[in-house]
């Protein structure tokens, strides 16, 4: 006998064994239908008689009531819960139950590890992209906390580095805002309205208002509805300036106009509580100098708008001046705390800070946006791994499964095994016999657990799985795939099973052709 014609004799074997006509049911399969049926039709009756009403004009609609809102979930957990119904009920109609559950097992041990770990993937994307949507990719900073003076040749120098697309001073401090009775304390971020837009993405996370709002501050009208402008210093006893009226140096531009100011989105509209064009007090504790030393500051600003970035830490904590008016408020003229720069890839980052810093020397400090956030990213690259071996373990749950199946038909096959041995079949056929289904199981569960995960992780990306904004601050649930975790995946589920085939085969090999014949 050829090779080739054992080989496929003995996975034709492993097959047969698995596929016993006289062990199979079809209760479960018909359950899954008529469950899956009932969702369909309660899904269906739904979208034709459960829409809210509307008014002929459209302006006016009711909510949909609690009950609706729960027969729709319903309907959805139905058809998820039918079609896995389902797939169990064609398992046990097409093998035995032991094997059917078994590779239900390693279809469970691969779908959800995907959609866990493509999950948790999409929080990571997520948080990255808020993150550079404040900060940028590297930040340029002097050593040893002196002046940063000279950062309009330090930013044209940099701007020559391959992977670099845009740079832009900044200047930022912690200071006090008050609107009413509400103070806060913030941290004040001068910016380059001309060269801001190249590196901070505030063109997407602008709710309200402009960049160039800083730059002519003259085109923010006043709100008027806002309290009197500002809106006296503590221990004043003269009244604010009103608009068009001049009271104090510091307080507005020598034009008469008050600058502008970009506020987080929990900032302006729960902190502060103000509106396009309100005003708002700054202080400085140690801005000033005054006879006795260093003395509190303040200045007025007019609310440009406001901005979302996702991160409740930039939305409650940051606010953005233009950097002329931040270095005069903040007695720092021509000066800067460092410099803001754009590259072409995140990823490649860490690459151009070396570079970076290779050029400007151990006189300046460059940073990737992974330096800044390390322990941040390192806790979420923690818990994805600890996430990866908490879900391996279903599939070695499964693999424990195949070992008990494997077991019990090296017992119940026992005759048939005493045959292929009585004519001649030996050790190492029996072994790759029982190792066949072994790897058998793993590929049907693999084969459906892999495209259900993958399903399943499109379904959220297109549909959404809506998630309440004020606790998770963020619209739904994030998914992001990624090859090679899926790989990764695949190929421990599959590795397991493998490994769960060597001692039932190893057992059923040295069954000798007496002992599976003795009660025949």
């Amino acid at each position: 006998m050829s090779e080739k014609v054992r080989t496929g004799f003995e996975w034709f074997v492993a097959w047969r064994h698995l596929r016993d006509p006289e062990r199979r049911s079809r209760r479960a399969l018909y359950l899954g239908l008529g469950v899956l049926l009932l969702a369909i039709l309660d899904l269906t009756a739904l979208r034709l008689f459960g829409q809210p009403a509307r008014s002929p004009s459209g302006l006016l609609a009711l909510q949909p009531s609690v009950t609706l809102e729960r027969l729709w979930m319903a309907g959805a957990v139905g058809v998820m819960a039918g079609a896995v119904i389902t797939f169990l009920g064609v398992l046990f109609a097409s093998f035995t139950v032991f094997t059917a559950i078994s590779i239900f097992g390693v279809f469970l041990g691969t779908a959800a590890p995907i959609l866990a770990l493509s999950v948790m993937s999409g929080f990571e994307v997520d948080l990255k992209t808020k993150i550079r949507g404040a900060k940028a990719d590297v930040v340029i900073t002097t050593t040893d906390d002196r002046p940063f003076l000279d950062w309009r040749k330090v930013r044209q120098a940099v701007l020559r580095e391959p992977g670099v697309v845009g740079a832009t001073p900044y200047l930022e401090a912690e200071v006090m805002v008050r609107a009413g009775a509400a103070p806060a304390g913030i941290m004040l971020r001068g910016i380059d309205p001309e060269t801001a837009p190249s590196v901070l993405d505030l063109g997407r996370t602008l709710r309200e208002g402009s960049v160039d709002d800083l730059q002519h501050p003259e085109k923010v009208a006043d709100d008027p509805f806002s309290r009197d402008a500002g809106e006296r210093e503590a221990g004043d006893d003269e009244p604010a300036p009103r608009k068009g009226q001049r009271a104090r140096a510091d307080a507005v531009d020598a034009d008469g106009v008050l600058p502008s100011i970009l506020l987080g989105e929990e900032l302006f509209a729960r902190t502060l509580r103000v509106f396009r064009g309100g005003h708002v007090d700054v202080v400085c504790p140690l801005c000033k100098m005054g006879p006795s030393g260093p003395m509190p500051g303040l200045k007025v600003f007019r609310a440009a708008g406001h901005f979302y970035s996702g991160m409740y830490e930039y939305d409650s904590k940051l606010a953005y001046v233009a950097l002329d008016e931040a270095q005069r408020f903040l007695g720092a003229p021509g000066e800067v705390t460092g410099i803001d720069l754009r590259t072409r890839s995140p990823d490649g980052a860490p690459a151009v800070a070396s570079a970076v810093q290779t050029t400007l020397g151990d006189s300046y400090e460059v940073r990737s946006w992974e330096e800044l956030n390390k322990g941040l990213f390192m806790a979420l690259r923690l818990e994805k791994i600890a996430m990866f071996v908490v879900m391996t373990f279903i599939a070695l749950v499964a693999s424990f499964s195949i070992i008990s199946t494997l077991i019990m038909m090296a017992t119940q096959k026992a005759r048939e095994v005493a045959i292929l041995k009585a004519m001649g079949a030996g050790d190492g056929a029996i072994r790759r016999v029982f190792i066949a289904e072994g790897v058998y199981i793993g590929l049907l569960g693999l084969a459906v657990g892999v495209p259900a995960g993958v399903l399943g992780c499109k379904l959220i990306e297109r549909y959404g799985l809506p998630l309440p904004t004020d606790v998770y601050y963020i619209s739904k649930l994030p998914v992001v795939m990624r090859p090679g975790e899926i790989l990764v995946l695949a190929a421990s589920a599959m590795a397991l099973c493998c490994l769960a085939t060597l001692y039932p085969a190893l057992l059923a090999s040295r069954m000798r052709p007496v002992d599976g014949l003795r009660y025949e």
